[in-house]
C-alpha cells in the first residue's frame, strides 16, 4: 500500500479536514476491506471509532453482510449504505459512503469511505458521494497516469472547454496506437464493460483515426464521434522524454556536458537559484568522486533524500545501484537484518537462502542513510566497522563480505547534543561528517516559486505552461512559513491539480489550512506592526505591506550579495521590477554607502 498512500496524501489529507467538519470517520482499506487509515478527530467520531470504525477493523461483505466498503469491493462501484441497509443489526446507527480506487489493471486496490452516525437529511448523503466518488477518482487515475508515464496519455471528455489534465477519462497507448490500458472512467467512451475487452485493440480500431491525425496536440483537443454515435473531444499527450541512463564511458554529468544540452543536471535541478543551495551544489560538485562521508542536515521534508539521490547521479557510481534506508522507519529489531542482512538458518522462519543486506545490496553504488540520528546504539557499532573496515559482517555468517560502497548520512535531529546525552556515538559521528551540508527550509529559499513551477511541470509535463499563478497566490506562497517544506508544496500543488480544473491558481484553489493562515497573517500585521493608527486602517495596512515587502527585498539583495539578475529571479519579479522597488524604498548598496 505504500505506493497508494504517498499518492493519496494531498487528497486524503483534505478530506480529512471535511471529515472533522461534519463529524464522520475517514477510512481507507486495502483490497480485502481491512482500514489501514482511519481518522476521527472529533469527540462524535471518536465515539464512531470506539464502536468499530477503526484502523484495523475488517468490513469484507463475507464476515459483515452489506455495508459500505464491503458492498463497494464487490461492487466495483461507489455505494452508500445507510442505516436499517446493513444486513448486521449493529450497524444500523451508521451511514456509511465507499468508492473504490482502481489499479492501472482495473483492480481494486482500495477503498475511501466516509462514515457518520445514520441521518435522514439525504442532501448530506448525496455530497458524502460526490465527494468521496471524485477523490478516489482523482487517486485512480494518478495512479494511472504514474503507471503509463512513459506511454502517450489521451484524454476524453464530452465538453469541448473541459481541462484535459483533470480529466479522469483516460486510455494509454503506445508509439504504434495500441491501447495499453484504460481508466474505468474511459471505458463507457470506449463501449466497453471490462478492460478486458480491450485487449489487442488499436486506436484506429475504435475511432478509424490514426495516432498521427493526433499528435503532438497536448494545447488543444480533437472532436470526434464515440462508439456511441455522440460526440467527443480528444487530447494527446506524448510521454516525457526518457533520461539518458550513464553507461561505463561517462556520468550523467559528463554525458550532459558533451552533449551541449540545457537540461539541467540532477544537482542543479535540486538547487534551483537559491544562493545558499548554490554553494552547497558547488561543495558537492567538488567531493563527488572522492572518499569522503557526506552528512546531510536540515528539517523533515526539505528534500534530504533528493539531494542525495542527485549527489549519486552525478557521481562515477550513476550506474550502480542507489539504495535509500530511513532508519527511523524500520523497527530497531529488523534494522540490522535489514542493513546488514542474515546467513541461512540464523532465524527461525527467517529466509531459508538468508537474506541480503542493503549494504550488500548497494555495493559498487550509494547507501543512503536517512534519519541517522535514530539509529539504535548497538547497530552504530556495526555501522563504524563497516566504514573503517570495508567489509559486512550478515548475522550469523562466519566471514565478512567485502564492499564498495558510499555511505551519505542524513538527519533533522542535533548529533553533536545527541552525543553529549551518550545517545550517538562520538566515533561514528566524526566518521560520518568528512563534509556537511545543510539544506535550506523552505521558508528560506528565495526561489521559492521556481518549485513550484517545476512541480507543475513534473505533474503536468509540457501542459504546465497553461498555468498561471495569481499575484496573491505568489504573494502568500513567499510568506507562509512552509512548516512541511518541500513536501507540504508538493501536497498543496497536487491537492489544487487533482479537485480543481481551471488554468490560473488562485487564492480559492487554495488548501483551508494556507487560507487559514493567510488571514490570521494580514490579522496579525495590522494588529502589531501599526496598532495606532486605527483611524486609517486601508492605509496602515498598505503601508505594513510595503515595509514586509522592503524586508524581503534587502534580505534577498543580502543573500545574494547584491546580484540584481539572482536576487529577481528569488524573488519572482524582473530585474526592471526589482530596481524600481529599489529606487522606491531608497535602498543602497554597501558599495555605494560613505
Amino acid at each position: 500500500m505504500e505506493e497508494i498512500l504517498f499518492e493519496s496524501d494531498a487528497i486524503v489529507s483534505h478530506l480529512r479536514h471535511v471529515a472533522r467538519d461534519a463529524d464522520y470517520c475517514l477510512l481507507l482499506t486495502e483490497a480485502t476491506g481491512i482500514v489501514i487509515q482511519g481518522y476521527a478527530d472529533t469527540s462524535a467520531s471518536r465515539e464512531l471509532a470506539d464502536e468499530g470504525l477503526a484502523t484495523g477493523s475488517r468490513w469484507n461483505e463475507n464476515m459483515v453482510g452489506t455495508n459500505g466498503i464491503g458492498t463497494c469491493i464487490v461492487s466495483r462501484r461507489p455505494v452508500t449504505v445507510a442505516g436499517a441497509a446493513h444486513y448486521n443489526h449493529s450497524l444500523k446507527g451508521f451511514t456509511c459512503t465507499a468508492a473504490p480506487i482502481f489499479a492501472p489493471d482495473g483492480r481494486v486496490v482500495a477503498v475511501l469511505d466516509f462514515s457518520g452516525r445514520s441521518i435522514a437529511n439525504s442532501s448530506e448523503c448525496s455530497f458524502a458521494h460526490h465527494i468521496v466518488r471524485e477523490a478516489a477518482a482523482s487517486i485512480s487515475t494518478t495512479l494511472f497516469r504514474k503507471c503509463h508515464q512513459n506511454s502517450c496519455i489521451v484524454a476524453l471528455s464530452r465538453e469541448p472547454e473541459s481541462m484535459p489534465l483533470a480529466l479522469n477519462a483516460l486510455i494509454a497507448i503506445d508509439e504504434s496506437g495500441r491501447l495499453l490500458g484504460a481508466t474505468q472512467e474511459a471505458l463507457s467512451f470506449l463501449g466497453v464493460a471490462e478492460l478486458s475487452d480491450l485487449g489487442g485493440l488499436h486506436l484506429q480500431d475504435l475511432w478509424r483515426v490514426p495516432l498521427d491525425d493526433l499528435k503532438p496536440l497536448a494545447t488543444h483537443n480533437v472532436k470526434l464521434s464515440g462508439t456511441d454515435g455522440a460526440d467527443m473531444y480528444v487530447t494527446t499527450f506524448l510521454p516525457k522524454k526518457k533520461v539518458l541512463r550513464a553507461s561505463p564511458s561517462g556520468s550523467p554529468a559528463t554525458k550532459s556536458r558533451a552533449s551541449g544540452k540545457s537540461a539541467p543536471l540532477a544537482l542543479d535541478r535540486v538547487a534551483g537559484s537559491d544562493p545558499k543551495m548554490r554553494h552547497n551544489v558547488d561543495l558537492c560538485r567538488k567531493l563527488l568522486d572522492r572518499d569522503i562521508s557526506l552528512l546531510i542536515l536540515g528539517e523533515t521534508g526539505v528534500g534530504k533524500d533528493t539531494f542525495a539521490k542527485a549527489i549519486h547521479l552525478e557521481s562515477n557510481r550513476a550506474s550502480k545501484p542507489y539504495i535509500a534506508v530511513n532508519c527511523a522507519a524500520i523497527p530497531e529489531t529488523l534494522l540490522a537484518s535489514e542493513l546488514f542482512g542474515y546467513a541461512p538458518g540464523t532465524f527461525t522462519g527467517g529466509l531459508k537462502t538468508g537474506r541480503v543486506g542493503r549494504i550488500v545490496a548497494s555495493n559498487g553504488g550509494t547507501l543512503f542513510l536517512d534519519e541517522i540520528g535514530d539509529m539504535p546504539t548497538d547497530l552504530q557499532a556495526h555501522l563504524l566497522r563497516v566504514l573503517e573496515e570495508r567489509e559486512v559482517s550478515p548475522l550469523g555468517a562466519a566471514e565478512p563480505i567485502a564492499v564498495d560502497v558510499r555511505i551519505i548520512c542524513a538527519t533533522h535531529r542535533d548529533l553533536p547534543q545527541l552525543v553529549e546525552a551518550g545517545r550517538f556515538r562520538r566515533d561514528l559521528y566524526y566518521r560520518i561528517k568528512g563534509a556537511q551540508i545543510v539544506v535550506s527550509p523552505l521558508r528560506e529559499r528565495l526561489d521559492i516559486l521556481e518549485l513550484v513551477g517545476r512541480i507543475l511541470e513534473d505533474e503536468l509535463g509540457p501542459d504546465a505552461e497553461k498555468i498561471t499563478i495569481s499575484e496573491e497566490v505568489q504573494d502568500l506562497f513567499r510568506r507562509y512559513r512552509w512548516p512541511g517544506n518541500l513536501r507540504e508544496l508538493k501536497n498543496v500543488i497536487r491537492w489544487i491539480l487533482s479537485v480543481h480544473n481551471d488554468h490560473e491558481i488562485t487564492l480559492e484553489h487554495l488548501p483551508e489550512e494556507l487560507l487559514s493562515w493567510s488571514t490570521a497573517a494580514r490579522t496579525e500585521i495590522s494588529r502589531h506592526m501599526w496598532p495606532t493608527a486605527s483611524n486609517q486602517p486601508n492605509a496602515t495596512l498598505e503601508l505594513a505591506y510595503e515595509r514586509v515587502e522592503q524586508e524581503k527585498i534587502i534580505d534577498a539583495l543580502k543573500a545574494t550579495k547584491w546580484c540584481i539578475t539572482t536576487a529577481a529571479q528569488g524573488l519572482g519579479i524582473s530585474r526592471a521590477t526589482l530596481h524600481r522597488k529599489i529606487r522606491k524604498y531608497g535602498i543602497i548598496s554597501p558599495n555605494q554607502q560613505d
